[in-house]
């Protein structure tokens, strides 16, 4: 840190505002990535009025607790989730920054860790993981494990990575629907868990799964008891996977770790 001459404390705090910014990304992503419509235009707009946000009326977090979460031409409620998205977004980058120090990996962990919230709120609402988050994660994984290794994994940890995590996922998406007669596991988890393989490794990959599933059922059990529909509730099984992520997005070889002290 002497070499940036600038205090860490400091740091921390811009990287939260940058993280909060783009959560405000996020949540166009979020809102109009499923719709198909364009992440650039129209500008930010009420949901109720339709009224263009002017820009300071749109500055993450402080805004929604300036305006009490209401739009200022209307005054109809703003959903909640704008502020949250962005403060998670916030907490992540400067958390991310905290753990690791500033470095050219901390740029990847970042995006990461952006593409995974989307991926978690889209999955909720829609039960759907778009490609145009998967598929560009999975290519950049493995270019950066060809031309820049060290700033991810390596092309054979990553290629096996994706091979095993996302042809096992693959192989269950195939059958579930021959052996039940209706889609179980979607192929958006699929390319999800390849694309993180893709930037993690094997390892993480594989971490990834056993946690994501355990945190699935903690929210999918309840989910089936509410509900009452047996197998027939449905259950977005990429947020599980999502958080499970974050988690060895902090820690990579944490699995490795635990299956070591094993």
């Amino acid at each position: 840190m002497d070499e940036l001459d600038v205090p860490f404390p400091l740091l921390v705090a811009v990287a939260f505002a940058f993280g909060a910014c783009i959560g405000s990304f996020l949540n166009v992503v979020i809102w109009r990535l499923p719709r198909g419509e364009s992440l650039l235009w129209p500008g930010s707009r009420c949901p109720g009025c339709r009224t263009a946000i002017p820009a300071f009326a749109n500055v993450p977090i402080v805004s929604y607790l300036f305006l009490r979460g209401r739009c200022r031409a209307c005054g109809v409620a703003i959903s909640i989730r704008y502020p949250l998205v962005e403060a998670l977004t916030g907490a992540l980058f400067a958390a991310l920054l905290a753990a690791h120090g500033p470095s050219a990996r901390l740029l990847i962990e970042w995006a990461i860790a952006s593409a995974l919230l989307a991926v978690i709120f889209i999955d909720i609402d829609h039960y759907i993981i778009p490609n145009w988050i998967t598929l560009p994660g999975l290519a950049a994984g493995l270019l950066i494990s060809i031309a820049a290794p060290s700033l991810g994994v390596g092309f054979k940890d990553a290629a096996l990575g994706v091979l095993l995590a996302g042809g096992a996922f693959w192989l269950i998406a195939e059958v579930y629907p021959r052996l039940r007669g209706k889609q179980g596991l979607g192929f958006g988890d699929v390319k999800r868990v390849a694309m993180l393989a893709s930037l993690l490794g094997t390892s993480a990959a594989i971490g990834i799964i056993f946690l994501g599933s355990v945190i699935g059922l903690a929210y999918g059990i309840p989910k089936l008891l509410i509900e009452k529909k047996g197998m027939d509730t449905r259950i977005p099984f990429g947020p599980g996977l999502a958080i499970a992520g974050l988690v060895f997005l902090f820690e990579p070889r944490l699995w490795a770790r635990l299956v070591d002290a094993g």
